[in-house]
């Protein structure tokens, strides 16, 4: 694999003009208009066909005269472990193609399409241990703003604890040696020779959804989102994603051992390590204890303070700083 920095993803979803599927092969769902009964589209999804191990949407809208096409980059079959990318994109087009479900105009829509929703995918050699998932959990930058939960048992994802729809932000960490071999992905995986099956070896994969439009350009720093535009960004949205939530990295010059000599201060640290390093659940049981919010507010800050003292390290030693490296 080449290491030299170029932006992958794991999906994308495409939207071109409807006039670049060029030929239907196997018999389309068709959609019709709720009152007047004309048919406005045809779609195909690979959730209904058992011969295809992996998510693609083909769909037509006639009113809007657009194509959509959305796909995994499963599509890339034993190249799977590079990703949707600049240099794989057309060999997805031309897979879409081979399957003999329809035929699309591969340059018209590589000229003329728009992606407009993405997961912006890194593979790295990280085994996700409960080291790192602890220092994932506990040195969250903001932890009012960003919650966490499980993710299939087999990482973690940190979200942007907001209703906007569109200012919700995610990143996902996961061990992929264990979900390539999950049984959703067996027939896939059965697929591929064993050289690919290795690749996933003590991979974590990093993955952050832009889901639409506006998402992309702002991520991507890009005026447009035009199809050869984003796959040519230079930006690096799921480091971008990290920082936000975990802070940027500091110099080791910066760095000082966490010194407790006086009262307040050492009762503080003792409170963090009762809530077990638990800022959300302490912060409700200190409301409780105050007539005011203010009282409550200016106690927590000064808490924050202990806390971010107790869990910084050497930025040699930090958990959270090796697995920002990898991300570089």
């Amino acid at each position: 694999m080449n290491d030299e920095y170029i932006i992958t993803f794991d999906r994308v979803k495409i939207k071109s003009n409807h006039k670049y599927l060029l030929k239907t092969k196997i018999r389309f769902n068709e959609m019709f208009h709720s009152r007047s009964g004309e048919r406005i589209g045809l779609f195909y999804s690979s959730k209904d066909d058992i011969n295809i191990p992996y998510n693609l949407f083909i769909a037509v809208n006639y009113p809007k005269q657009t194509l959509t096409l959305e796909f995994s980059s499963k599509i890339l079959k034993e190249y799977y472990p590079y990703l949707i990318s600049k240099a794989t994109i057309k060999e997805c087009l031309i897979n879409i193609n081979q399957l003999d479900i329809c035929k699309i105009n591969i340059d018209g829509i590589l000229s003329d399409g728009a992606i407009t929703s993405v997961d912006v995918t890194r593979d790295t050699d990280l085994l996700l241990s409960d080291n790192i998932l602890n220092s994932l959990n506990s040195q969250v930058n903001n932890y009012r703003r960003f919650k966490w939960t499980h993710y299939d048992k087999e990482g973690i994802t940190f979200t942007k604890d907001v209703k906007p729809k569109d200012c919700v932000e995610t990143i996902t960490l996961y061990n992929k040696e264990k979900e390539i071999n999950t049984n959703c992905n067996k027939k896939f995986l059965n697929s591929l020779s064993q050289q690919i099956k290795n690749y996933f070896k003590g991979k974590t994969r990093f993955e952050v959804t832009l889901s639409t439009p506006k998402k992309i350009k702002s991520y991507l720093e890009l005026a447009d989102n035009k199809i050869f535009n984003v796959l040519n960004s230079n930006a690096n949205p799921i480091l971008t994603q990290f920082d936000r939530i975990f802070g940027k990295p500091y110099s080791t010059s910066d760095f000082q051992q966490p010194i407790f000599d006086n009262y307040e201060d050492w009762s503080m640290k003792i409170l963090i390590d009762r809530y077990e390093g638990d800022l959300k659940r302490l912060e409700q049981d200190i409301r409780s204890k105050f007539a005011s919010r203010s009282g409550a507010s200016k106690r927590m800050k000064k808490i924050e303070v202990v806390y971010r003292v107790m869990t910084t390290v050497s930025p040699s030693e930090n958990p959270i700083e090796k697995v920002r490296n990898l991300l570089l």
